[in-house]
């Protein structure tokens, strides 16, 4: 035998598609595993459905990617070519019941995403004001997540034997920097005039933005435009 015989007692399956409507129809391939901070890239691609007449009559390509990886607590980047689907699957196999890593998605759009485990939503971690962000991922358990906004990038952490979805978030997550001191800022009406004043720019109602932090360095304001009537295409718009 012509082999590597790998001694990690945390290796397991990392088993993710996608659940749109276009999941055979849509190309996300080729999908890379990379290890956080390092050059290894693991390259995917999905298996090509010959339907019933042999080889190369359908053109579908069923977006499901199986692949290897260490569950030793690790941080792994998932980085699409194609536009990654809006709705995915997750699962991780492994016969370590430790084993576990983080994962981090880069999404293309400014929408949030949202991360679902046995039907419930499970919230971000808590705000991090010396950070300015969501707390970072603490691996305590499976589906703990966070949106990074501005830079768009999912994480969440995911055990062996467990299954998570991420779904769209109705929200959208930015901020704003001012040359501005924060006396002045209030001074000029404050959370009030900024979300009448974005409000006004957009053409959407103010109800529908949350202030989430006002820090200095010059001023920066993060905010969340959050779609209070479910309507997607609306957000699309905004």
């Amino acid at each position: 035998m012509n082999a590597y015989i790998c001694k990690s007692g945390t290796l397991g399956t990392l088993n993710f598609e996608s659940e749109d409507a276009d999941t055979e129809d849509r190309s996300m391939q080729p999908v890379y595993i990379s290890l956080n901070g390092t050059k290894m890239a693991n390259k995917l691609n999905s298996m090509m459905d010959h339907v019933w007449d042999g080889f190369y009559t359908g053109q579908k390509r069923l977006s499901r990617f199986p692949g290897l990886i260490d569950g030793d607590q690790g941080v792994y980047n998932l980085t699409f070519t194609g536009s990654p689907a809006k709705k995915m699957k997750f699962t991780f196999i492994s016969q370590n019941k430790t084993a576990g890593m983080t994962l981090r998605i880069a999404y293309p759009s400014a929408v949030s995403r949202a991360m679902i485990k046995n039907g419930k939503t499970i919230e971000y971690t808590q705000w991090d004001e010396k950070l300015h962000m969501y707390g970072p991922i603490t691996q305590s358990y499976c589906g703990e997540n966070r949106y990074i906004g501005v830079k768009n990038i999912f994480e969440f952490y995911l055990s062996e034997g467990c299954t998570v979805h991420i779904i769209p978030r109705d929200a959208i997550q930015s901020l704003v920097r001012m040359e501005w001191t924060m006396d002045a800022f209030f001074a000029n009406g404050g959370t009030t005039s900024f979300m009448d004043r974005v409000a006004g720019s957009l053409g959407i109602h103010a109800s529908t933005i949350k202030i989430v932090s006002v820090y200095e360095g010059s001023l920066v304001v993060n905010y969340n435009i959050e779609d209070t009537n479910n309507d997607p295409v609306a957000l699309a718009q905004i």
